[in-house]
This record gives structure tokens, sequence and C-alpha cells, in this order.
């Protein structure tokens, strides 16, 4: 069969692709930036679904599709941007589907339709209705918590899941997580066993859980005791949701914030009707992840994050503060003097906070980074050729910059490259 993929370049996409392909199928996909290394067989098509809402004929439809599948879209804390790519960009895709009679199967979310003031279902609830709509065969599979490596919610939890004590936004809503290769499975049993209504299918696992229980099953994965668990009264976790959308934090924003506190659950009765498949437990799928040398290696990384924070922002208070007169013996011991001195001083200082506090967006995480070792490097330098005594302070307070830089090193190669810059 002739298939269509859209979104294979992210989570989903990425498995289903490599899904589509093992069972023989041949796989037209498409992303914003095609990768220079691809699967053999696979033909990639460049596609910005954001610019096909207004400029379609800026894309040529490939020929002789048999089934589109989509799978883009992202919860994202920009709300405007999520409701133009998984709204109106996805109806877009989806008449053009229908102007060369192709079948459709879009990948949407469970509880799509029931939580308008959640942007992330409200929008998928627009797509999927507008598809519904159109009078074309089409599948909406409604996936709840999809686990698997390379998912941003799957590295959330992979992250909390080795702290023996662990706050959640919530440990009372249920949910039925199921395992991302049964989510390709089904898609490829709906292939096999295409139903002959326009319909909407649930895809759940078969065990319903808190936040909490699914922990404890990542934690048994990996050879660990269950944990305790500490609700965030809502206080704490609404400001917390509220510092996590201005930072562009996936995992916690104010959509996810209200997600954690609502059931998210449906019947898997539809789809065995449909196509005979039935999702398996949770404990069949996570023999290969998740893996515990990854998880504690996730879990530092944001209280590293957080000390290499502090280090940025305490070295620019004391900076202005209690060491200001410090600074300018040492600059004078340099050779700088009077404002030059003053200058050198509180600019390092505001340099120094500004690049502290550069870390908690996302965005310019890696940029700030860079530019922590190119500055640590150049202080070095500069101390080893104008001040090569403090080499030999007996607090070793140069010395330890080694530290610090090795630390931004591991923090920068953990730091995922922003979509621009994967080539």
């Amino acid at each position: 069969m002739r298939v269509f993929l859209v979104g294979a370049s992210g989570f989903l996409g990425r498995h289903l692709l490599t899904a589509l392909t093992a069972a023989g199928h041949q796989v037209l996909a498409s992303s914003r930036r095609p990768p220079e290394l691809a699967l053999p067989g696979v033909e990639w098509l460049p596609l910005d679904l954001l610019t096909l809402t207004d400029e379609p004929r800026t894309f040529d439809w490939p020929a002789g599709v048999d089934v589109l599948i989509n799978a883009a879209g992202e919860l994202s804390a920009d709300q405007a941007a999520m409701q133009s790519l998984q709204g109106r960009a996805t109806c877009a895709l989806f008449d053009e589907a229908v102007q060369h009679g192709v079948r459709v199967l879009q990948v949407s979310a469970l509880g799509a339709g029931d939580h308008p003031d959640v942007a992330f279902l409200a929008s998928k609830a627009e797509a999927d209705g507008h598809l519904l709509g159109l009078g074309v065969p089409a599948v909406v599979l409604r996936p709840s918590l999809v686990l698997g490596p390379g998912g941003t919610s799957s590295g959330w939890l992979q992250r909390l899941s080795p702290w023996p004590l662990i706050p959640l936004l919530n440990n009372r809503a249920r949910l039925q997580p199921l395992h991302v290769d049964d989510l390709c499975a089904a898609v490829l049993a709906l292939l096999r066993q295409w139903p002959a209504q326009p319909c909407v299918l649930p895809l759940v696992g078969p065990q319903v859980l808190t936040q909490g229980e699914l922990l404890d099953r990542l934690r048994a994965a990996q050879g660990w005791a269950p944990a305790r668990y500490w609700a965030l009264p809502g206080w704490l976790s609404w400001p917390l949701a509220k510092l996590g959308e201005w930072c562009g934090w996936q995992a916690l924003n104010r959509q996810t914030w209200r997600l954690a506190g609502r059931d998210n659950l449906g019947s898997g009765a539809p789809l065995e009707q449909a196509c005979g498949y039935r999702v398996a437990p949770l404990e069949a799928r996570v023999q290969d992840w998740p893996v515990a040398v990854q998880s504690i290696s996730q879990a530092l990384q944001p209280v590293l994050l957080i000390v290499l924070l502090l280090i940025w922002l305490g070295t620019a208070l004391v900076c202005l503060g209690p060491g200001y007169d410090w600074g300018l013996r040492i600059m004078a011991e340099a050779g700088v003097t009077g404002w030059p001195a003053a200058l050198a001083v509180i600019g390092g200082a505001l340099c120094d906070g500004l690049l502290g506090l550069a870390l908690l967006r996302s965005r310019w995480r890696r940029r700030a980074l860079q530019a922590q070792i190119a500055l640590m490097l150049g202080y070095s330098l500069l101390i080893s050729v104008l001040l090569p005594h403090y080499w030999f302070d007996p607090y070793m307070a140069v010395g330890k910059n080694a530290a610090v830089l090795l630390l931004s090193l591991w923090l920068l190669w953990l730091t995922p490259l922003p979509d621009k810059e994967r080539r």
C-alpha cells in the first residue's frame, strides 16, 4: 500500500515510519526539514503544514497515494501556533486529500472535544470534526497517553522515575496509557481491515492507572521498588505551571496542569470490533525502555541545571554586592583601574546573571551554555596570562572552573538541537 505519512519526524511519526516500512508498505514521508539519513525505500517530501493553509499550491500532492496518515501535532505552550498547526493547517491537509480521493487516518488524542479549555484537545477536535464532515473514508484514532523512547511525556516520566519521593501535579486522575508499539500495531491493523464507515476509535491500554501507579510500573521495569508520591497543592502547582509556560516547557504548563487533574479514559472495544486489535498490558512492552542508566542521567539533568543557574546568578550578585571591591582589586592586579575596572566588574556581573537566567528558557539554553563555556575558557586564558598566581590559590578557585566547565559541556550534550538546526 502507498502511504503518505505526515509528521514523520515527530515522536509518533518516527515509530510509525519504521513500522510501516517493516510491514512492506511504500511510504512517502513528509516533514518541514527531511533528514539527511533516511530509511531505505522511503521518499521524503518537504511539507510545512502552516504554509498549506494560505498557499496550498506550494505543495504538489504525490501521485498514487492510497492512504494519508496524519501524525503531526505538538503539545505546545504557544496556543496560537498549536491552533494553526493542529486546527486550520490540518483541515487544509484533509481538503487536499479529499480532492485526490485518498483515505485518511487522523492520529488525534483521547479527550478531544471533551475539554474545550485545553487548546491541544480543542484544536485536535476541530480537525477531527472537519474530517468526519467531509464524507470520505476516514478513521480518527484517539490514543491515550502514549509511552516510548523519544516522547516528551515519556521523557518527563522517565526523568521522574528514579526518585524515591516524587512530586506530582495530581495523583487521583486516572488514565489508560499504552506503548507506542501498540499504536503502530493498531494503525497496521486498520490498514489491513479498514472500517466500512467513518468512525472515531479510542486507543487505550487495558489498565486504568493513576500517575503514581504508572510511575511504579516504570520503576519496576528498571528494577526499583515503588516510590512515595506527593501531590502538589494548587497554590504551588498553578504558579509552577504558569512559570513553565513562560519558559516554554512542554511537560509543565497550564494545559498539562489541567490535563493532569482529569480522567482520560475510554473503551478498547470499538477498536477491537473494527480491526481485531487489542492493546497489550504495559508491563509486556516496557522490557527495553526505560533504561535505568538513562533515567538517572535524565533525572540529574534538571538538578544540575539548577545548580549551574545558582552558580551564575550567585556570581553576579556577589560581584555587584559584597565582592564588588574585591573585583576592583583583582582588576587593579591586572593593571586595570578607574572607570574601566568598574565597567568590567559590573558588566561581567550582568553578563553572568543574564547567562544564568537564559538557562530557564528552552529556546535559549543551548546558546547560553555555549556562551558560558566560551566565557569560562576566556576567563581562564586571561587569568593564566595576566594573573597566573591565582592558579596556586589554596582553595583552587580558578581550578574549580574545570568542574563547572565539564558540567556545562554535559548539559550542552543533553540539550536537543532546535528544529532549525537539525540538518
